[in-house]
């Protein structure tokens, strides 16, 4: 008997609604749920760097949310001791030269109303307990208020972010989110600098601070730290966001200025490197595979491009009539040729550079020797490939021999 749906995807943020829109867009039975009803928002750091807007452009809803996203093309990086370095976002190849900062209410609403219009059905408020699966599909177990059903699909996609909860139901082991953080908006603030800015003075490392301007006297201002186990970060993030406003630059900046909204919380998963990508007849995407950048912190590029690769490939399966345990593999090789070296490169540099000593040596040698970062935000925004064999170390001893 077929099974009513083709997939189900479970998560309607933007992996899931990329995945739902392209198999959609593609001729096949979509069902979309989600916990939350929309339009709603999201709590992360708001930047859509250069790689994810194309892909914005392909699903059609770019020219709709960039009137209210404030564009930005350059970074400025600070050390622990208030030494800073500033560049330029360079020319990519099939990207723009600038970042785009965008709360997620606007985009996240515009990426599943396309997929609903390519042909997606979608249900919000639902809490999907469990996947079960057998040789002749997926059952999805939700749960709407008093009411408990059971759906079919061939196939499931799991776009559930860095909640693991569900994980476990289709026999992958939870693993804890590595990074947590927090953040808040301010309004009115005076002599706002127009780019990006990567602070780690007033933080503990490793940790960073952030100030993305959404407006010339608005910004969304946050911290985070990554779990070590360490006894300083034992701290909790409202701690660690008040330590870092309270640094002596930060009080500079935002004297007059005024918290709109309360301050919120987010856990943030960057261990694709080692991650479970697929289970039986189960594809992960974007955060649930542990798809974030595990120096810079952003997301929604590895999610809406996952999503469209795990929906390509789905076809791929769906049209020759094989969800078998090889073609499963085969979307892991997919994404481990795409972004392994990326996310090991950034581990090692996050690894290396998250610490004092570091970061008051090499934010000096970046403001002196501008290849540096010119190397490292090419490799990290995809302008070049992340390299194989030579490490992050051996490139700064490259640059520094020069100087």
């Amino acid at each position: 008997m077929p099974t009513p749906f083709d997939v189900a995807i479970i998560g309607a943020g933007p992996a899931g609604s990329s995945a739902a829109y392209f198999l959609a867009r593609a001729g096949f039975k979509v069902l979309l749920l989600d916990k939350a009803t929309f339009p709603r928002d999201k709590t992360c750091g708001d930047g859509l760097i250069p790689r994810a807007l194309p892909i914005l452009a392909e699903m059609g809803i770019l020219d709709a949310v960039m009137p209210r996203g404030w564009k930005l093309d350059k970074l400025e990086v600070s050390s622990p001791s208030g030494r800073t370095v500033q560049f330029s976002i360079p020319p990519l190849p099939n990207a723009p030269n600038y970042a785009v900062v965008i709360p997620p209410l606007l985009h996240d609403n515009k990426l599943l109303q396309q997929a609903i219009a390519a042909g997606a059905d979608f249900r919000g408020g639902v809490h999907v307990r469990g996947l079960l699966t057998d040789a002749n599909g997926v059952s999805v177990q939700v749960e709407q208020g008093s009411t408990t059903e059971t759906i079919r699909a061939t196939l499931a996609v799991v776009a559930t972010g860095a909640s693991t909860a569900l994980l476990s139901s289709i026999g992958i082991p939870a693993p804890k989110p590595n990074i947590v953080a927090a953040r808040a908006y301010f309004e009115d603030i005076q002599s706002l600098p127009p780019h990006f800015q990567f602070r780690f003075d007033g933080v503990v490392l490793p940790g960073y601070g952030w100030v993305f301007p959404t407006s010339p006297t608005s910004a969304n201002i946050g911290a985070g730290f990554i779990r070590t186990g360490k006894r300083e970060h034992h701290q909790s993030t409202q701690t660690a966001f008040n330590n870092f406003i309270q640094s002596p630059t930060m009080k500079t900046l935002l004297s007059g200025a005024e918290q709109v909204g309360a301050l919120k919380s987010f856990p943030i998963r960057t261990d694709f490197a080692t991650a479970r990508t697929f289970a039986e007849r189960v594809l992960l995407v974007g955060e649930a595979a542990g798809l974030v950048n595990p120096l810079t912190g952003d997301g929604i590029d590895f999610a809406l491009e996952s999503g469209k690769i795990a929906a390509q490939h789905i076809g791929h399966m769906l049209r020759l009539g094989d969800v078998s345990a090889s073609q499963m593999q085969t979307y892991d090789t997919m994404l481990r040729q795409r972004y392994q070296n990326l996310f090991r490169f950034s581990g090692q540099v996050s690894r290396f550079s998250l610490n004092r000593r570091a970061l008051d040596v090499l934010v000096p040698l970046a403001a002196v020797r501008p290849r540096l970062p010119e190397v490292l935000v090419n490799i990290l925004l995809g302008a070049q490939p992340a390299p194989e064999n030579m490490s992050f170390l051996r490139i700064v001893k490259g640059v520094a021999a020069r100087l």
